[in-house]
């Protein structure tokens, strides 16, 4: 149990290396003691603990392995000897984690640091401040986070918060009401208008547009069927309408993939996101860009803002069922070609890594073992990819996978997220990483509606689909599955899918190397050492 005077160092810290951000500069403290720092700090400074922890638990690990690799869109295959991780990843495809699974345990620490971070800047901010009421929004988020993937949430509260005292453990309908009776006491004094990495109004009723939409599932985590009220369905509606009616954000017509590039703060469709910064000092958590660069091939060489070169790791990929549900030749999510995908020369200035799904012979830079061969009128040569790693086979990535791959190159691979670095450190970006956008919310209304049996699903699901590619790439009904089926294609390698998966009941189905069922799966173990320390916390059955 945190005791207050243990994390005033943690906030010095926090201080001293200031939060980054459009609208707030960095202040450097080089001289104050204890709470008297604190007490009279700058309250953007109070939040910047919170907004990092963002950053880390949102990192290309920890909830994006559990989101994505848990679920039929993703997994990392055991390619020889790399990628094996102590089973790591094949546990989390199998569904046959345990308690001391390497991610479960690491992100369930990096959401407690947001909470007990969130919960500090709460403690000493002032009540009806708009920086107390970011801190209430940030808590209330990493709690959202706590309940979906754990099922149990430590609370302190919002007033008069003990550090002394053992935290209250929230489940169920507790948490969920906790969580939107918060949100609802701090929503006058959060900001209105355009700022995605600023906690806001928007922000406050996409998250609870969110928690009401998979309220049946946290009330009753273990149905067979979950009973969606209707009352519940009619708050999303009313939420998630007040913020498309808005005017604020507006969806993206013109390239989809813009909303993952560097400089994508306040974008015109993204609500909220984790703040990122490029940096060559490294400020915490782990780069989005790196979701896409760990699954490129070794021989698929992309440019980094320094100049300088890198390459893949051929990890993570997606699934063939995934892909199977998509029109591929037709979906502009699916693909985007940056450079031609065969032989030619282009400018070494015109070289960017396509995006989306990269399937089948992968061309690239002409290289020799990872150096550039650069004409000498600063032009490249395009060319069949070969791995310069294992077999030097060329890089074919093919839609037939496993865990056990039979080489480097199969599984078609991701480059959703813009690869954003330079040289030695990965870890920091320009991109910010997406929490919520418009999209989401069209999509939550149509859902709602369906299981309300009430409004026009169809004119929302078509809005994001002409938004996408058009009027001629508008749909002609909606079902349930039609939903599920775009938020599939929407969000994919965004957070999404395993929270999809459980509210739309295809948890239990079998994919790949997964034949699991087992609806205890659906939330993840409470790591043994906070199991142990924290009064309140029980396992969760299955473990």
């Amino acid at each position: 149990v945190m005791k207050k005077q243990s994390i005033i160092f943690s906030i010095i810290l926090a201080i001293i290396f200031g939060f980054q951000s459009c609208d707030i500069n960095e202040e450097i403290i080089d001289e104050a003691l204890g709470e008297d720092l604190l007490t009279n700090a700058d309250p953007l400074n109070l939040l910047a603990p919170a907004y990092n922890n963002m950053r880390r638990v949102y990192g290309h690990r920890w909830l994006f392995a559990l989101q994505t690799f848990s679920a039929d869109e993703g997994m990392v295959p055991t390619r020889q000897s790399d990628w094996f991780d102590g089973g790591t990843f094949q546990e989390l495809n199998r569904h046959d984690w345990g308690p001391n699974h390497r991610y479960t345990t690491e992100t369930w620490g990096h959401v407690m640091s947001g909470l007990a971070s969130a919960t500090q800047a709460i403690d000493f901010l002032d009540e009806g401040t708009r920086e107390h009421a970011e801190a209430v929004g940030l808590l209330s988020h990493f709690m959202w986070v706590c309940l979906d993937a754990y099922g149990q949430v430590p609370y302190r509260g919002i007033t008069e918060v003990d550090f002394n005292a053992d935290p209250q453990i929230l489940t169920g309908a507790e948490a969920v009401s906790t969580i939107i009776t918060n949100l609802e006491t701090v929503l006058s004094n959060l900001p209105t208008g355009k700022n995605t990495v600023r906690f806001t109004q928007d922000a406050a009723k996409s998250l609870m547009a969110r928690v009401y939409l998979n309220k049946a599932v946290y009330e009753d985590r273990y149905a067979s069927n979950f009973s969606f009220s209707n009352e519940d369905m009619q708050k999303v509606i009313d939420l998630t309408t007040e913020v498309i009616s808005g005017g604020t954000h507006s969806l993206e017509t013109d390239d989809y993939f813009s909303m993952f590039d560097p400089g994508n703060e306040n974008h015109r469709e993204i609500i909220w996101s984790a703040k990122n910064e490029l940096t060559s000092i490294r400020i915490g958590g782990r780069s989005v860009t790196r979701n896409t660069i760990n699954g490129l091939s070794r021989g698929l060489l992309y440019l980094r803002n320094d100049g300088s070169f890198g390459t893949g790791s051929d990890a993570g990929c997606t699934l063939p069922g995934f892909l199977d549900t998509w029109d591929s030749e037709n979906d502009p999510r699916f693909f985007k070609e940056n450079y031609p995908n065969e032989e030619g020369t282009i400018p070494l200035s015109d070289y960017k890594i396509n995006r989306g799904f990269l399937e089948g012979q992968l061309y690239g830079i002409k290289n020799d073992n990872g150096t550039p061969i650069i004409n000498a009128d600063q032009t490249i040569d395009i060319v069949p990819v070969q791995l310069w790693t294992r077999d030097e086979s060329l890089a074919n990535h093919t839609r037939e996978v496993s865990l056990i791959a039979t080489n480097q190159s199969v599984g078609v691979r991701v480059s959703k997220w813009s690869i954003d670095d330079i040289g030695s450190n990965s870890d920091d970006t320009s991109v910010d990483i997406v929490v919520f956008r418009l999209a989401d919310l069209y999509l939550m209304r149509a859902e709602a509606q369906l299981r309300l049996g009430s409004g026009d699903a169809l004119a929302d699901v078509n809005a994001v689909r002409v938004a996408r590619g058009g009027s001629d790439f508008a749909i002609g009904s909606a079902t349930l599955k039609d939903v599920y089926n775009e938020r599939g294609y929407e969000f994919y390698w965004e957070y999404h899918r395993r929270t999809d998966q459980i509210r739309f009941g295809t948890w239990e189905d079998a994919w790949t190397d997964k034949t699991d069922s087992d609806p205890n799966m659906r939330i993840f173990p409470i790591p043994p050492g906070p199991l142990a320390e924290t009064p309140g916390l029980v396992q969760n059955p299955g473990y």
